[in-house]
C-alpha cells in the first residue's frame, strides 16, 4: 500500500458452492453447478491475476474459499470429470464454428469460444488441475489475500448450540490450514451473518476481521471499522459501490449490451426435437434434460423475450465504460470522505483519523459466470485504481492488509444482522423453510450429548471415533445455507429437501448404534463397518474434523480468562495458598532457551502471591539439590549415569522416571500437592504418572512444538517420536496453556484439541535493569563493539537460540544491503547452536562488520540491549518471542517477522515493525528506515515500553495463571476443595 493516500477500496470476492460431489458415474446438474463456477469465475479469475502480476501492476484482492468449494477443487475424481467437461467444451466450440461459419451475428463469437474454451483447457493442464495450489502461489505474490467461511456455509444466526457454532468456525480454520499452511487472518460470514455469539470464537480462534451488511453499523459511517467485543475488525459493506454492480435495476450487468445468461443453445436448440436435438445430446445431461451449455449469443437488450445479438467487442468497450465510472466514483466518494474528516478534526488536537475505507464484497460466481464480462470490468477496475495511485488519492488494499496498519479506534457491539432481504434472516428463516431448523437444532443437541458421553475418545473404538466424526460431518452438510436458500428461491426444491433429509437421517443413524447399549457389541459388526466406510466414501470432506469440536464448555472459565484484559485493575486476592508441583527440565542456572526463564519467573510471582511452588528439574552443575530461592522450592534431581552415553530420547525416559521417583517421595514425606503443571513433553512420563498416582489435575503448557521447529517436516524417527509424545501430553492434560494466539492454533491443528480446552496466556519479562555506567563486560567479542567511553557503531543486535528457524541467515543477508547505506553498522549476533558454523561462513564476506558472541548471561545481554539501535528477529517460527519481548522492556526499537507469537507483540508502525518472514529485502528496506529516522525508532520504542507494562507484566500473567488453577482444582472430586486441605475437613 501507498502511503498519504486519501482512502482505499478494499475488493472481496466470496467464492462458494455447496458440496455437490456425487458417486455416480453420470454427471449430474448439481455438479455441473462446480463445473460451470470453476470454468466461468475461478479459472479466468487466475487468469487476469497472472496478467496483471505479468504486467506489474499493483493491485490487492481479499479471497474467501469456503471449505466446501475447497473441498472439490481438491478431489481428485472431481478433477478428471473437471477436464472432460473442459474438453467436451472445446469440442462443441469447435462444432459449433462449424455450424455457424458465415453467420454474420452469431459466427464470430463462436469463434471466441472457440479461444476462451482452448486457452482454460490448456491453463487447467498447466496447472495439473491443482487451483488450490496456484491460489496458494498467488497468495505469495502480496496482492491476494485468502480467508476462510463456514466449514459449510451455515447461517450462524440460526444456529442453536455454541459448541455447534464453535465447531462451524474452528472446523473451517483447521481446513484452511491444511491447505495453505497457516491460519487465516479473517473470515467471511456467510451471507454476511453476524451474531455477537460468534466473538468469543473469533478471538480463541485468531479470525482478526469480518464484513458485515451496512445496516449493522446503526448509523455510524461504513467508511471506518469499528472494534468488536473480541478485538477484532468489522468491516461494513458500501452500499453504495454494492447498487452499482449488485441492483438488478441500475446495476452494470442489466445494461443492454452485456451477454444474457439465459439464453442458451442448450434451451434454443432442437426444441422440436430433430437433427437439431441430436447435435445437442452429448452435451446435456444424460437423461436428456436441458441445461445451460454456456454457448450464448444474445445480449440482454431490455424486457421481453426477444433479445438481440450479441456483439463481444461492443460488451468489451461497455465493461470499461463501466469500470471507468466505478473507478471515477470511489475516487469521488473518498474525496468527499476525506473532506468531511478533516472538517471534523480541524482545531482539535485528537490523534490523526484512520484513512476511510470501501469496502466492495461480491460473489466470485457473478464475476464470468452470471456476468460474462465481469472479469474484464473487474481488471479494468484494478488497473483504473492503480493508475489512480500516481494522484496519492486512492489505493487498492487486502482487508488483512487495512486491519492491521489501522487498527479500528471505535469500539462497538454489533446486532444480529445479514445481508439479504429484511437483513437479518427472512431468506434462511420462513414459511418454506421453517420445518428444517427444529430439525438442525435437534441434531446439534444430540451430538453436543454424544460429544460430551464421549468425551474420552480413548476408550471408544476406532471405528466408533470415526462413526461420530461422520455424524458431525452429515450435522455439517445438512446446516448449508444453501439449502434454505434453494427453498427460498424455489428453484431446484426437491434436491436441497433430499440432501437435508438424508444427512439428518444419516446422523440419528450412526448415533443409534452407538448410543444404544444393546447394539455396542455391532457396533464392531460388518454391516456398521460398511454404513461408516460408505458414508466417508460419500463425503470425503473435512478430513480432519473431529467430533470432540462439539464437546459443550462445562468448565465456563476458560473463556473468561481468555477474555480477561492483562491489564485489569489490581483484585484483591481471594485464593486460598496453593501447592503447585512444577515440572521444567531446564531452570536457572540451567538454561537451553526461554522455558527456563519462563518457569523461573512464573514460579517466583506466584510464591510471591502467598502460593507455595515446588520446582522439580534437572540438577545442575555447582547447583544443591534442594534450595529454596526467591521463595520458590527447587528440587534438582540427577538423571542415573551409564557407562555409555545414553540416546536422547532415552535419556528423557530416564529423567522421568528420576522426576516421579522424587515427586512421589515427597508426597510420601507429606507435601500434598494441589495441581501438577508441566512444561513441554520433555515431562510427559512423570506428569502422567503422578496425574493418576496422587489424582491431581494436570495443566501443561505448550511451549513449542517440533512440527513447528522443522517447519512442518517430521522426517526422522526422533522428530516423530517427539510429535507423538506431544500429541499424547496434550490428550493426558486436563487444560493447556499456549503463549500465543498463534500457537493456539498450532495445537489445535496438530493435535485436534478443541480450543476451549486451550488457555493463551503469554509469557511475560521482567523489569529492565539499566546496565552499570562503566558498561564493562567479559565477553572478549561484545566488548570490542560496546567499549565504555568510546563512540559505539550503530549496532543492530539479534540474541537467541542459532537454529535454521530464527531467521538469522535472512538477517545476514539483509546486512549486506544495510552496509551500502550505513557502512559503519555492526550486527551482533548473541547465542549459540548448530547453525552456528554455517552462519558465520555466511557473515564471512561482511568482515567485522558482524560479530558471534555466543552466549549471553544476563548482564550482557542487558549492556548489548542497552547498546542496541535496533533488535532485529526475522524468525521464520517463532511460538512466542520472549527475547523480542525483552528488547521491548529495554526500550530498543525492534523488527520481527510477522509470523508466530512475534505477530501477537508487536503492533506494525506502532511499537515495532513487523516483515514477511524470509523477505530480506523488506527487512533491510525497516532497518535503514529506522536508521535513518531515529526520531520514529524512539517513538516506536517508547510505545513498546507502555505495551509491556500494560500486557506483560508477571503479576497479571500469574494472577490469570491462578484463575485457571483454581477452576482446574474446582473440578476435583470434593468440588472446589484443595487436596491439601482435605484432613483438615475430616
Amino acid at each position: 500500500m501507498s502511503t498519504n493516500v486519501h482512502g482505499y477500496v478494499a475488493l472481496l470476492l466470496h467464492a462458494h458452492i455447496p458440496y455437490v460431489r456425487h458417486d455416480e458415474a453420470v454427471i449430474t446438474l448439481e455438479e455441473r453447478w462446480f463445473f460451470e463456477a470453476v470454468v466461468d469465475s475461478y479459472l479466468p479469475l487466475i487468469e487476469m491475476m497472472d496478467r496483471l502480476l505479468e504486467e506489474s501492476v499493483p493491485f490487492g484482492l481479499t479471497l474467501s474459499l469456503s471449505p466446501p468449494l475447497l473441498a472439490m477443487l481438491e478431489d481428485a475424481g472431481l478433477q478428471k470429470r473437471l477436464r472432460k467437461h473442459l474438453a467436451s467444451l472445446c469440442e462443441l466450440a469447435q462444432r459449433e464454428v462449424i455450424r455457424l461459419w458465415g453467420h454474420a451475428d452469431f459466427g464470430p463469437t463462436a469463434r471466441l469460444y472457440a479461444d476462451h474454451y482452448h486457452r482454460l483447457l490448456a491453463l487447467y493442464d498447466r496447472l495439473r488441475g491443482d487451483l488450490i495450489g496456484k491460489f496458494r502461489s498467488l497468495r505469495s505474490s502480496g496482492c491476494l489475500e485468502l480467508i476462510t467461511c463456514a466449514a459449510t456455509h451455515a447461517f450462524l444466526p440460526l444456529v442453536k448450540n455454541d459448541a455447534a457454532l464453535r465447531a462451524q468456525l474452528e472446523a473451517a480454520v483447521q481446513e484452511f490450514r491444511r491447505h495453505f499452511g497457516s491460519a487465516p487472518a479473517g473470515i467471511w460470514l456467510p451471507e454476511c451473518g453476524y451474531t455477537p455469539a460468534v466473538e468469543p470464537h473469533l478471538k480463541a480462534l485468531g479470525l482478526r476481521y469480518f464484513v458485515v451488511d451496512a445496516h449493522a453499523y446503526a448509523g455510524a459511517s461504513t467508511s471506518t471499522p469499528l472494534r468488536t467485543p473480541s478485538g477484532a475488525c468489522a468491516f461494513a459493506r458500501d452500499l453504495e459501490a454494492g447498487a452499482q454492480v449488485w441492483s438488478a435495476e441500475s446495476g452494470y450487468p442489466s445494461d443492454p449490451d452485456y451477454r444474457e445468461y439465459y439464453r442458451d443453445i442448450g434451451f434454443d436448440l432442437g426444441r422440436s426435437g430433430g437433427a437439431e436435438w441430436e447435435y445437442l445430446k452429448p452435451y446435456v445431461l444424460p437423461d436428456g434434460a436441458r441445461i445451460h451449455t454456456g454457448f450464448k449469443y444474445h445480449r440482454v437488450t431490455g424486457q421481453g423475450d426477444a433479445k438481440a445479438p450479441y456483439h463481444p467487442a461492443q460488451a468489451a468497450q461497455k465493461a470499461q465504460q463501466h469500470a471507468k465510472h466505478f473507478v471515477a466514483s470511489r475516487v469521488a466518494q473518498l474525496r468527499r470522505l476525506a473532506a468531511e474528516r478533516e472538517a471534523c478534526a480541524s482545531g482539535s488536537a485528537a490523534q490523526p483519523l484512520q484513512p476511510p475505507v470501501i469496502v466492495c464484497p461480491y460473489d466470485a460466481e457473478l464475476f464470468g459466470h452470471w456476468w460474462h464480462e465481469g472479469h474484464q470490468w473487474l481488471e479494468a477496475v484494478l488497473r483504473g485504481l492503480a493508475a489512480a495511485r500516481t494522484g496519492v488519492v486512492v489505493d487498492t488494499t487486502t482487508l488483512g492488509g487495512y486491519a492491521a496498519a489501522h487498527a479500528p479506534a471505535t469500539a462497538a457491539t454489533l446486532p444480529e444482522s445479514s445481508w439479504g432481504r429484511g437483513g437479518y434472516a427472512e431468506v434462511w428463516l420462513q414459511p418454506r423453510s421453517q420445518w428444517v431448523h427444529p430439525l438442525l437444532h435437534a441434531a446439534e443437541d444430540r451430538l453436543v450429548l454424544a460429544a460430551h458421553k464421549h468425551r474420552k475418545a480413548e476408550l471408544l473404538s476406532s471405528l466408533q471415533v470415526r462413526a461420530l466424526n461422520q455424524a458431525a460431518r452429515e450435522l455439517m452438510l445438512a446446516q448449508s445455507s444453501d439449502w434454505t436458500f434453494i427453498l427460498d428461491a424455489e428453484t431446484v426444491t426437491q434436491y436441497a429437501v433430499k440432501r437435508i433429509e438424508t444427512h439428518i437421517a444419516s446422523f440419528h443413524k450412526l448415533l443409534d448404534t452407538i448410543d444404544d447399549d444393546d447394539t455396542m457389541v455391532s457396533a464392531s459388526s460388518r454391516e456398521f463397518y460398511e454404513l461408516v466406510t460408505a458414508l466417508e466414501r460419500k463425503s470425503p470432506f473435512l478430513p480432519e474434523l473431529h467430533y470432540r469440536l462439539y464437546q459443550p464448555m462445562s468448565i465456563s472459565f476458560f473463556r473468561e480468562a481468555v477474555e480477561r484484559p492483562l491489564h485489569a485493575p489490581d483484585q484483591p486476592d481471594t485464593l486460598p495458598s496453593l501447592r503447585i508441583l512444577m515440572l521444567a527440565w531446564e531452570y536457572p542456572p540451567h538454561v537451553i532457551g526461554g522455558l527456563a526463564r519462563a518457569v523461573r519467573d512464573l514460579s517466583v510471582q506466584l510464591a510471591y502471591a502467598g502460593h507455595e511452588v515446588h520446582v522439580v528439574t534437572c540438577l545442575a552443575p555447582n547447583c544443591l539439590p534442594y534450595e529454596q530461592l526467591d521463595g520458590v522450592h527447587i528440587h534438582r534431581v540427577e538423571v542415573l549415569s551409564t557407562p555409555e552415553p545414553l540416546h536422547f530420547l532415552d535419556w528423557v525416559f530416564q529423567m522421568n522416571m528420576a522426576f516421579t521417583d522424587n515427586i512421589l517421595r515427597l508426597s510420601a514425606q507429606g507435601v500434598p500437592f494441589d495441581i501438577i503443571h508441566a512444561h513441554d513433553w520433555l515431562v510427559y512420563y512423570a506428569a502422567k504418572e503422578c496425574k493418576h498416582a496422587l489424582q491431581l489435575p494436570l495443566l501443561a503448557t505448550i511451549h513449542a512444538t517440533e512440527s513447528g521447529r522443522n517447519l512442518g517436516k517430521l522426517d526422522t524417527p526422533v522428530q516423530k517420536r517427539i510429535h507423538a509424545l506431544e500429541h499424547k501430553l496434550a490428550h493426558e492434560a486436563d487444560h493447556l496453556v499456549v503463549c500465543s494466539s498463534y500457537m493456539q492454533q498450532e495445537v489445535m491443528h496438530l493435535f485436534h484439541i478443541p480450543f476451549h480446552k486451550m488457555t493463551h496466556i503469554p509469557n511475560g519479562v521482567m523489569p529492565f535493569r539499566v546496565p552499570a555506567a562503566n558498561g564493562s563486560t567479559a565477553n572478549p567479542m561484545l566488548s570490542q563493539v560496546v567499549s565504555p567511553g568510546e563512540a559505539s557503531p550503530p549496532i543492530l543486535a539479534f540474541l537467541g537460540r542459532l537454529v535454521y528457524e530464527k531467521g538469522v541467515h535472512i538477517l545476514i543477508t539483509a546486512m549486506q544491503l544495510v552496509l551500502k547505506e550505513f557502512p559503519a553498522a555492526h550486527l551482533v549476533i548473541a547465542g549459540t547452536g548448530p547453525e552456528l558454523e554455517a552462519l558465520q561462513r555466511l557473515a564471512a564476506p561482511l568482515g567485522d562488520r558482524v560479530s558471534f558472541t555466543g552466549f549471553l548471561d544476563e548482564t550482557d545481554k542487558s549492556l548489548l540491549l542497552h547498546k542496541a539501535e535496533l533488535c532485529v528477529f526475522p524468525s521464520l517460527y517463532e511460538p512466542f518471542g520472549l527475547v523480542a519481548l525483552e528488547a521491548m522492556a529495554s526500550g530498543t526499537p525492534l523488527i520481527v517477522s510477522d509470523t508466530g507469537g512475534l505477530s501477537d507483540i508487536v503492533d506494525h508502525g506502532l511499537n515495532g515493525c513487523k516483515v514477511p518472514p524470509g523477505d530480506a529485502n523488506a527487512l533491510a528496506s525497516h532497518m535503514i528506515q529506522l536508521l535513518q529516522n531515529p526520531a520514529a525508532a524512539s517513538e516506536l520504542a517508547a510505545n513498546a515500553i507502555t505495551k509491556v507494562n500494560e500486557s506483560f507484566g508477571w503479576k497479571q500473567i500469574a494472577a490469570i495463571t491462578l484463575t485457571v488453577y483454581s477452576k482446574l482444582i474446582a473440578h476435583d472430586e470434593l468440588s472446589g476443595i484443595f487436596p491439601h486441605q482435605k484432613e483438615i475437613i475430616k
